[in-house]
């Protein structure tokens, strides 16, 4: 059993949580949720100890795991018994190459080779993730990067598992790979501690969950969390819905299928002021994307599809990231410096970072002072225009970002998975903007 009691965290003087209790046994899943910012990143790393041992800040009460209190015991030795999944997964990656990955963690440990190569199989075979093996990380997208952490990590079969937004760039096939990962881990006994903004997917598999708010945690049991008070949660701390849109609710709706791999060349319109000609990009002899024509007007367009189709690559390539054939225009003038047009949100919002405050990022896109201030209090970020921007939360990079883009006044606005780190208030807040 993990056991948390009376726990505080404080940063700076600032109280970020206080009288934190809560017990999880083996077999036991605990989601832990609420606002982008309200503290659940910072939880998870008081428990496997980042904090305070890399990062600072001043604990108080008492962690322990069966009998063995660990607020004195190191990284080293809490990952014995504790793995974790990070909000970034490419912040705990040490391999360039996905198997020599999945195997590190066990060689580390001493594990024989047949052991290692067996968990690889079972754990791959589990998460479907066999595709991914022989690969560059690297090369991989954001949301198989997140599966090939939640494999790496299960490999080493542990104790506790801590999940950090396992969720946040997975498509619908990928988080039911991962709900029957969870389920599999209750039913080794394990402890599984979950901090996640979507609930959707782990309403039926909870054993109990926790609402973190203004430096407190409301706790409830499974048994507590019938319809009606999932709903009054919502509303009260603004999460995001139990229910998210799935195929047969987007065949619904009116809209505009777009194939990556689709070579016909598709009608302009008088309203047509970006176009995209020849897009064509390959990667180990395999065609991505190959577009012969795409055009856009002043709309708001989505890109979707499952993991790996092509969708960052796109957008690198309309951002002339990544080279390759392919030329844009906008309003009938090619495109050759994207940074005069374009304004972008990257999955990664950590490659975007470059100065020491919060402030003077935003600043790098705007001499505005009234329009800074205004989006930054709108996004709730104005409080923190002193701090460095690596000591957001993710939800409040991603916000970031997304601020220098509305302060920009660039015509092209591409959001790659915008809202992955966000609650329910901060994605609203974010759809206004694009309304606008």
């Amino acid at each position: 059993m993990l056991s948390i009691r009376n726990l505080g965290f404080s940063y700076n003087k600032n109280k970020v949580f206080k009288g934190i209790n809560f017990d999880v046994y083996e077999g036991q899943c605990f989601v832990l949720t609420g606002a982008s910012g309200s503290g659940k990143s910072t939880l998870l790393k008081i428990i496997n100890g980042i904090i305070p041992e890399v990062n600072d800040g001043e604990i108080t009460g008492e962690i322990k795991l069966d009998e063995q209190i660990l607020n004195d015991v190191s990284i080293t030795d809490r990952s014995t018994y504790i793995s974790t999944v990070f909000q970034n997964p490419k912040t705990q990656f040490y391999c360039v190459e996905s198997t020599d990955e999945l195997a590190f963690p066990l060689e580390n440990r001493n594990t024989p080779k047949e052991a290692i190569i067996k968990s690889i199989e079972e754990y791959t075979g589990l998460l479907n993730t066999e595709k991914l093996l022989n690969r560059n990380i690297f090369s991989l997208s954001g949301g198989e990067k997140q599966l090939m952490a939640i494999t790496s990590v299960m490999t080493m079969d542990n104790k506790v598992y801590l999940f950090d937004e396992p969720s946040s760039s997975l498509d619908h096939k990928s988080i039911e790979l991962l709900k029957k990962a969870i389920i599999e881990l209750k039913k080794r006994k394990k402890v599984v501690i979950i901090a996640e903004h979507r609930l959707y997917y782990l309403i039926d598999i909870l054993d109990s969950m926790g609402v973190l708010s203004n430096s407190r945690m409301e706790f409830f049991q499974k048994k507590e969390l019938d319809n009606k008070k999932i709903q009054e949660l919502q509303n009260k701390y603004l999460l995001r819905s139990t229910k998210e849109i799935n195929k047969r609710d987007l065949a619904r709706k009116q809209y505009n299928k777009i194939h990556l791999l689709n070579k016909e060349k598709m009608a302009e319109t008088s309203d047509m002021v970006l176009k995209c000609d020849n897009f064509i990009q390959d990667f180990k002899a395999n065609k991505i994307i190959d577009i012969k024509s795409l055009n856009f007007s002043n709309e708001i367009y989505f890109i979707i599809g499952e993991n790996g189709v092509g969708k960052s690559t796109f957008i690198k390539k309309l951002a002339r990231l990544i080279k390759g054939t392919g030329k844009s225009f906008y309003k009938e003038k090619e495109i050759k410096r994207p940074y005069n047009f374009i304004s972008m949100v990257m999955q990664d919002v950590n490659y975007q970072i470059f100065t020491e405050s919060v402030w003077k990022e935003i600043s790098i896109v705007s001499d505005d002072d009234k329009k800074k201030r205004r989006v930054l209090e709108d996004l709730r970020l104005y409080d923190k225009k002193d701090a460095h921007p690596q000591y957001l939360s993710g939800g409040e990079k991603q916000r970031l970002m997304i601020a220098l883009a509305i302060v920009s006044n660039k015509p092209i606005v591409v959001l790659d998975e915008p809202t992955s780190g966000l609650c329910k208030e901060q994605m609203m807040t974010i759809i206004s903007y694009l309304k606008k």
